[in-house]
């Protein structure tokens, strides 16, 4: 990422939440990912797919959540990419608008975004495993990004069958309104356990650090910038690292982790010697 790009989300970072802009924000994430993402260019994609829209529809009549799905889902023809839907590429808004496929939370931001420019309410929904949206304030209709259709409560309660095998039962906080902030640390979340699972430090850590960036001494995201350093072998910074979230966090679990890291390492540097 230039630096010009980095200073940016880093006041974005600093914003009040309802003053962060979803696309540029994950356009900036994307762009700390990847080389050369012309964020300006695909920022007037989305203001023309918005524009596509009002040119299409009825001007007569309200604008209506099945015309949007039917815009964004079929006239565009944006999807789920079942076959290959761990490719870090479906978090990355850029190659999202390029390829037109995406996971449910890269998907729900061009509902999002859209919506916005539509003037009309559309929010994330920080359902367990599987990120949707809501169209409107009073009795919002539900949406599942990733199929591109409106969910009944039975139809989520479905899908939370499906993703947890019967063992959670559905809630009504499942349905909270996710702030920006939420929905910024989600997109991280799913890039950050793609790279955990290749076992690619380096990029997982640049996840964490622009984590850390929305939620400065966020204890858990310290902790795993410990374990990055562990498995880069830089046992100094680990050790400087846990031992800060031992001395400022109040959570008793966080702190019986981080000590039991601090004590592997010492039995570790102990045998090495």
């Amino acid at each position: 990422m230039d630096r010009e790009a980095k200073e940016r989300l880093s006041e974005i970072a600093n914003l009040q939440d309802e003053d962060i802009i979803l696309d540029e924000a994950a356009l900036l994430i994307a762009a700390e990912m990847q080389d050369d993402v012309d964020i300006p260019y695909y920022l007037s994609l989305m203001a023309n797919l918005a524009d596509k829209f009002e040119r299409t529809r009825d001007a007569a009549s309200s604008i209506s959540v099945n015309s949007v799905l039917e815009f964004i889902h079929g006239t565009e023809d944006f999807a789920g990419n079942t076959p290959d839907y761990y490719d870090p590429e479906n978090s990355y808004l850029n190659r999202v608008i390029d390829t037109k496929q995406g996971i449910p939370i890269s998907l729900a931001l061009i509902h999002i975004s859209l919506g916005a420019r539509l003037d009309i309410p559309v929010h994330g929904i920080n359902f367990p495993k599987h990120f949707l949206v809501s169209y409107g304030l009073d009795n919002p209709v539900i949406v599942d990004p990733f199929a591109g259709r409106i969910l009944s409560k039975p139809d989520c309660a479905n899908l939370l069958k499906q993703i947890f095998r019967g063992k959670v039962a559905l809630q009504e906080d499942f349905f909270a309104p996710a702030t920006n902030r939420d929905v910024l640390i989600r997109l991280l979340n799913n890039l950050k356990e793609i790279f955990w699972r290749k076992k690619s430090w380096q990029e997982t850590k640049a996840c964490i650090e622009l984590q850390l960036l929305l939620l400065p001494n966020d204890a858990r995201c310290n902790v795993q910038l410990g374990a990055i350093y562990e498995m880069q072998g830089n046992v100094l910074l680990a050790k400087h690292t846990y031992t800060q979230v031992l001395q400022a966090s109040d959570d008793e679990d966080m702190r019986q982790t981080v000590g039991q890291r601090l004590l592997a390492l010492e039995s570790k540097a102990k045998t090495l010697h």
